[in-house]
């Protein structure tokens, strides 16, 4: 087919299309003379606390704050006139801190430039002119001293000069106390207005000239007239103050106390040998928390330490590892009862007891005496040897073991992973896996469930265990249970409790049970010896406990297992066979260590406590008034610390034999 367009068409068509051409390139043109408006620019706002800083001629830090809508940078800072930071980020309130020395000089102006996109702002710091004494009569030294900020192994200041309402007062005469340190090259700092200072024909730099201390030290500050008034300086560091312990110096960053069992504070550690054979020195960064529960309430806090690297944790021989526990004692007189505990656990079968080493111990400069330092409780190859898993782990096998639980009456106190068992009614916190989930939580529940069907096997369901119904509960076997718990470690760690008579243990408190993949339930670590132990009482602690009515009702005392256990004969016999393999340790080598330990540390504890008697400046810690009368919680904190450890090992012997007459009865 053929299409034919006639030539008029053609034309009308050509004419249109030129007319529509035309038409656009009138709108182009007619576009391109229009003037359109430029985009707004946005200028930044920056907003400053303040625009002036004035200092003072000494050495000085004052801060600002900038707020600002766009990225900023500020310029003039230098070597003499540090800012920090130099730098920040839009919407953010960031405080900038000017640092300047001591100006030495006439007055001198910087000038700090904040830019934000193409807005400037100046902060103007100024820092007044050494105003320096003409003559004598004028010279004024605020301050003069021994810091630990220019002076390595100086944990505490040493003041000369105190304030005493408008006037400074001069003491020529100080002592260096509670720990030994070298005097011979140490660095005095100053605040004054004097030209120079000298020590004989050495002009002094403050903070940075050495001088021997060991001697009597003149230091002469100079007036503009070239005369000078003396300062005589006699420092001394009686070996009588301080006891020849390992030092364990912690600081907290900001400067401020521990106050809490919660919040971990950031700061640094340093272990001084103290000229003590075969210790490592060791510094590092750490963390620091309170720790304990009733401890925590007493006037010398314990505390727990995070360390940033495992490797710098080598404390005294002991395993590397990041997690420590610093334990005051502040119960114990002797100074020796969770040592010793823990000498015995070493001679068991029990698969890992914490080691730990005397210190002392001082906190962001206070002295604050004689303290444990000691393996806290953790999985790991070198402590308690389990596989560790974490808490999203749900496989059926793998969440069968990284099991460290903790049965504590304090269980519901901030823990959010604990349960009780239905029969036993533990109250059974669960450390590790820490927050774990509700897969593990109910392997672990129903894994106790079944040990108490087999422990309390003819209880019936919904009668409570305790003392009018434990006749209900039958006699567990042996060839049943043994597959669910490890008995040779219920038997070791049995025998450790009775032996020491820890009470605590029928609280509970402090009772530890671990577990392997695919491993039974263990009993252990041993853990918690200062208060209520070696006190030579003749009787059962957990061997036949059973709870009251009372105790039962009110979820608060509980034993673990063992007035069920020892119904077994089976288990009774493997327990008298192996207290006969112990005995003979623990009645001759236990009493010799107990005097080893204390040989150790008599002089700490003498330095530590202000006995009855002595003034305040003999020791740390006073004895409160009503220990004073009934001897504290283990009876003998009114006495010195070597009658207190006579007083421990007579009592030790009397339990010992009591102990060994009941069990020979069997």
């Amino acid at each position: 087919m053929r299409i034919l367009i006639s030539r008029i068409e053609i034309k009308t068509m050509c004419k249109t299309s030129v007319k529509n051409i035309s038409a656009l390139l009138v709108i182009v043109m007619l576009t391109a003379c229009i003037k359109f408006p430029k985009p707004i620019e946005v200028v930044p706002i920056i907003n400053l606390s303040a625009e002036v800083l004035q200092l003072s001629d000494e050495a000085e830090s004052k801060s600002f704050r900038i707020t600002a809508d766009a990225d900023w940078t500020i310029t003039g800072g230098n070597s003499i006139c540090v800012v920090n930071p130099e730098s920040g980020l839009k919407n953010q309130t960031v405080t900038v801190t000017v640092t300047v020395p001591t100006n030495e000089s006439d007055a001198r102006t910087f000038v700090l430039t904040i830019k934000a996109g193409s807005t400037t702002k100046n902060v103007t710091v100024t820092q007044s002119a050494k105003q320096y004494a003409a003559t004598v009569p004028d010279i004024v030294v605020t301050s003069f001293g021994i810091t630990p900020a220019n002076n390595e192994r100086i944990y505490s200041e040493i003041a000369f000069i105190t304030k005493n309402g408008a006037a400074y007062e001069f003491n020529g005469n100080k002592e260096i106390r509670h720990y030994k340190t070298d005097l011979s090259a140490l660095k005095a700092s100053w605040k004054c207005n004097t030209i120079k200072v000298t020590v004989e024909a050495t002009t002094q730099i403050n903070g940075v000239t050495p001088n021997n201390f060991t001697n009597e030290l003149t230091y002469r500050f100079y007036s503009k007239d070239n005369n000078y008034k003396e300062f005589k300086i006699k420092l001394i560091n009686p070996a009588e103050s301080y006891s020849g312990l390992p030092l364990l110096v912690l600081t907290t960053n900001d400067g401020s106390d521990i106050v809490d069992k919660d919040v971990w504070k950031p700061g640094r550690f340093k272990l001084d040998a103290q000229g003590n054979a075969g210790v490592t020195e060791l510094t590092g960064v750490t963390e620091i928390r309170g720790r304990g529960n009733s401890t925590w309430n007493m006037p010398k806090k314990p505390y727990a330490l995070k360390l940033d690297k495992k490797d710098e944790g080598a404390f005294m021989g002991m395993n590397p590892h990041k997690r420590w526990a610093v334990l005051a004692n502040y119960e114990d007189k002797t100074g020796i009862r969770n040592r010793v505990t823990f000498e015995i656990g070493k001679q068991t079968k029990l698969a890992w007891t914490p080691d730990s080493r005397y210190v002392e111990v001082m906190l962001n400069g206070k002295m604050l005496g004689n303290y444990l330092l000691t393996e806290q409780i953790k999985i790991d190859p070198k402590r308690v040897n389990i596989q560790e898993i974490n808490n999203t782990e749900t496989n059926a096998e793998k969440i069968t073991g990284g099991w460290l639980l903790e049965i504590d009456r304090y269980y519901d106190l901030g823990e959010t992973r604990y349960f009780r068992p239905k029969i036993s009614q533990l109250p059974v916190i669960v450390a590790d896996p820490e927050n774990a989930n509700d897969v593990q939580m109910n392997y672990i529940k129903n894994y106790f469930d079944n040990v108490d069907k087999l422990l309390y096997p003819t209880l019936p369901d919904g009668i409570p265990y305790h003392e009018l119904n434990a006749h209900l509960a039958g006699t567990p076997d042996s060839t049943q249970y043994h597959q669910y718990i490890d008995i040779v470690s219920f038997i070791d760690y049995w025998i450790v409790q009775e032996v020491v008579g820890n009470s605590d243990s029928r609280l509970p408190g402090s009772i530890y049970m671990h577990k392997d993949v695919n491993g039974k339930l263990c009993a252990g670590p041993l853990w918690d010896f200062d208060q209520t132990t070696f006190m030579g009482d003749e009787v059962w602690m957990i061997y036949n406990y059973l709870p009251t009515v009372y105790d039962y009702s009110t979820l608060n005392r509980r034993t673990i297992m063992y007035a069920q256990l020892f119904k077994d004969a089976k288990f009774k016999a493997l327990a008298k066979k192996r207290w006969g393999e112990l005995y003979n340790y623990l009645s001759v080598e236990v009493t010799k260590f107990m005097d080893k330990e204390h040989s150790l540390i008599e002089k700490s504890l003498a330095l530590n406590w202000i006995e009855i008697g002595e003034n305040e400046n003999q020791g740390i810690w006073p004895i409160a008034e009503a220990d004073r009368d009934n001897g504290g919680r283990n009876h003998d904190k009114n006495l010195l610390s070597a009658n207190a450890v006579e007083k421990m090992k007579t009592q030790y012997l009397q339990r010992l034999a009591w102990l060994n007459l009941q069990i020979n009865s069997w």
